[in-house]
């Protein structure tokens, strides 16, 4: 294990990845800890590697905001390139959204802060191109949360001389589709990102889920996003839906042009009474309550939601996708993207929860995240057992669908219908609303 770098004193290891490590170090002159990401010689960094991992500190360097982290020092040692930046407590937004721990109104104000980072980045001319929830780190003092960005490690300066254009970095999951298709990007692009995290803060799962990078990434250039279900929206505007159809639009020309634009209409909709007028998007921050007395409108869904019935085999990627000849960019450690990562945590997931059943057989919330664990993994069958041992457990369809995974899992179902015809109608019949 390393004992120092620079002036920087290690102090334990804090995460590992296949490229190198991520320890906490410390400044012995003025005492100051400090997390300290380290790429090995064995990594393999050729040249142009090397320059991205220079090009993060540059980028992330000039970068000064609360919502940013930052960057203290590069160099290299003994062929060992590493970067000090300032270290951050909390937990990243993956976990929280993992656990179901963060409310819609955190949520929301997390995001408005990601995107008052990405706006001083954007003036920088700085890109972040590959915002996801393992790269926004939230703190709570208590009664305020926090939230900074993280890992400018594939950032580009755009309208600069870099050699990489048209070249793809980043997290599938999260990709715009204009990204996907020409490996150019814009702020628009990174503003995508942030409407894929903010469906997935909501409904617990991303809009353009899948179990293959091929799958996710037919359905990122191809398919409108889910609807919501009300559960996901509890406590805040049910115009969010607006919202993520815009942030999600396909053309970035339809999308939030700035983040300065998104920021503010995402903290208006933690306002439940706060409806938005698309038409003037500077009044965003305003709120227009219903007359006394007069109950509001319904949302309108988006025009020209499709209704999928795909057949069984929608678990492999769809035959477009597969006759396009587009396959998933590799990221810069060899790896084939988060879908493939997702399905080892889903598994992780689907064991916890059968342990947890095994000790209280009438846990209905383990038993809803059960129901959307197995049907995410593709197995079908499994979760039409687990359906039915909580309904002969009693557990009330309304208990299950209390649970907002599940509730956006009936949604999923009724639009998408993976179950043969038969087994779908008994999922609905039991919880359908």
């Amino acid at each position: 294990m390393l004992t120092r770098l620079g002036k920087f004193e290690i102090v334990r290891l804090l995460a590992q990845g296949s490229m190198g490590e991520v320890y906490v170090g410390r400044d012995p002159i003025i005492g100051r800890e400090v997390a300290i990401k380290v790429i090995h010689p064995s990594a393999g960094m050729g040249p142009e590697a090397r320059e991205r991992f220079a090009m993060e500190a540059r980028a992330a360097g000039v970068l000064n905001h609360p919502n940013i982290v930052t960057i203290h020092e590069m160099g290299e040692e003994q062929g060992v390139l590493y970067l000090a930046m300032e270290l951050v407590k909390g937990e990243d937004l993956g976990t929280l959204i993992r656990a179901g721990t963060i409310t819609p109104q955190d949520a929301l104000e997390v995001l408005a802060q990601v995107c008052d980072g990405l706006a001083v980045a954007h003036r920088q001319k700085v890109l972040h191109r590959d915002i996801k929830p393992s790269n926004i780190r939230v703190v709570w003092d208590g009664k305020n949360l926090q939230a900074k960005v993280l890992d400018f490690g594939v950032a580009k300066v755009f309208n600069s001389d870099a050699t990489d254009e048209g070249t793809v970095f980043g997290t599938v999951n999260y990709m715009a589709p204009e990204y996907l298709q020409s490996g150019r990007s814009d702020p628009r692009s990174d503003l995508f990102a942030v409407g894929v995290i903010l469906f997935e803060a909501l409904a617990g799962v991303p809009p353009f889920d899948g179990p293959s990078p091929g799958a996710v990434i037919y359905r990122l250039l191809h398919e409108t996003p889910p609807l919501l279900s009300q559960q996901a929206c509890r406590g805040i505007s049910r115009d969010v839906q607006g919202i993520l159809n815009r942030a999600l639009g396909k053309d970035p020309a339809n999308r939030f042009q700035t983040a300065e634009e998104l920021a503010a209409v995402l903290r208006s909709a933690k306002d439940p009474a706060w409806r938005w007028d698309q038409e003037r998007p500077t009044q965003a921050h305003q709120v227009r309550r219903p007359a006394p007395g007069r109950v509001p409108a319904p949302p309108t869904p988006p025009r020209g939601l499709p209704i999928l019935r795909p057949p069984a085999s929608r678990l492999e990627a769809p035959p477009a996708a597969r006759e396009s000849g587009r396959e998933t960019p590799r990221s810069t450690d060899g790896s084939q993207g988060r879908a493939e990562v997702r399905r080892d945590v889903l598994e992780t997931t689907r064991r916890q929860l059968t342990q947890a059943l095994e000790i209280d057989p009438g846990n209905a919330g383990a038993h809803a995240l059960l129901l959307v664990t197995l049907y995410r993994l593709g197995q079908l069958d499994a979760m039409m057992q687990c359906l039915r041992r909580a309904r002969d457990r009693g557990l009330p369809a309304s208990t299950l669908r209390g649970v907002p995974r599940c509730a956006q899992l009936v949604i999923d179902e009724e639009r998408a219908y993976r179950l043969p015809l038969e087994l779908h109608q008994e999922f609905m019949s039991y919880l359908g609303a």
